[in-house]
């Protein structure tokens, strides 16, 4: 027992403290923090005591991946069909306007033959009176409004080109799955572009060489005072017509030239004439290819 003590003052006793005060504090705050960790690692031995519930097998795994898959392809489905549906009603607008370019192009072709054929029967004319001569007043007439009526005027087809032209540069062709539909447009284009290039022979290389002869022979007066009148009218009333030039090897030449010239416009004519022949034939393929 522990020994009383007294100071000076009287009446007031004094209690020593026990000299492992400070051990006892520790030994209490070191139970206070072991009974939390206790608490917590009892409590997690308790939670995995128990079985789990809710476990995903195999069999759930491949039901969820199925259904996604389902889910995926049937999206993929759905917007190919719609993108088949859209490229099919885009290959009928593109053949339906193929039709309407090829059956205008018929008609161009039509009017551009009618004018062809009188300007080769034009040339003839004109090669028939270049080479009798002497000349006369008549034939002089007739080789001034010969030259004038069919070496100033052409009338060559300008090919409607809107379809093939956007399904050239867009790719639009593949659009086009039946085979002997997309050859026949491809057909057309390059015996359309054979036609276009003999046209363009023709007006630059021929028909230049024919003008500048021209130039050289017949006198331009009279047909600056011929304004539009009736040309047999105006060369009738004008006794006085002459060539600028008589020199006969200038005149064979032009006749060279105009020669040249018939030729080059006789194979135009047969390419257009090959074009207007298979033309209703086409048109019936591609309008009941596409209903």
């Amino acid at each position: 027992m522990a020994e009383k003590i007294y100071d000076d003052t009287p009446g007031i006793p004094i209690t020593p403290q026990p000299e492992n005060l400070a051990e006892e504090n520790l030994l209490a705050n070191d139970t206070d923090i072991k009974q939390p960790i206790q608490a917590k690692e009892n409590m997690e031995v308790h939670h995995h005591a128990h079985p789990t519930h809710g476990k995903k097998t195999w069999k759930n795994y491949f039901w969820e991946f199925l259904m996604l898959f389902l889910a995926v392809f049937c999206g993929f489905l759905a917007e190919y069909q719609l993108e088949h549906t859209i490229e099919r009603d885009r290959e009928k607008q593109y053949i339906q306007s193929m039709i309407a370019d090829i059956t205008e192009d018929s008609a161009k072709i039509n009017a551009s033959l009618v004018y062809c054929i009188k300007q080769l029967a034009g040339f003839d004319s004109l090669l028939q009176n270049i080479y009798h001569s002497p000349y006369t007043d008549s034939s002089l007439k007739m080789m001034y409004i010969i030259q004038l009526k069919y070496t100033h005027n052409r009338n060559l087809v300008a090919f409607t080109k809107r379809t093939i032209t956007q399904l050239i540069n867009s790719g639009g062709l593949r659009l086009i799955r039946n085979k002997s539909a997309s050859d026949s447009v491809t057909i057309y284009n390059e015996e359309c572009e054979r036609a276009e290039s003999q046209a363009d022979y023709f007006e630059k290389v021929r028909m230049g060489k024919v003008n500048d002869y021209s130039l050289k022979l017949f006198d331009n007066q009279y047909i600056l005072n011929y304004k539009g009148q009736m040309l047999d009218n105006f060369f009738n009333a004008n006794s006085d017509i002459a060539l600028l030039d008589n020199n006969e090897k200038l005149i064979k030449e032009y006749a060279n030239t105009i020669t040249y010239a018939r030729g080059s416009l006789k194979s135009y004519v047969a390419l257009l004439k090959e074009i207007q022949t298979k033309i209703p034939s086409k048109l019936k393929f591609l309008e009941e290819e596409y209903h």
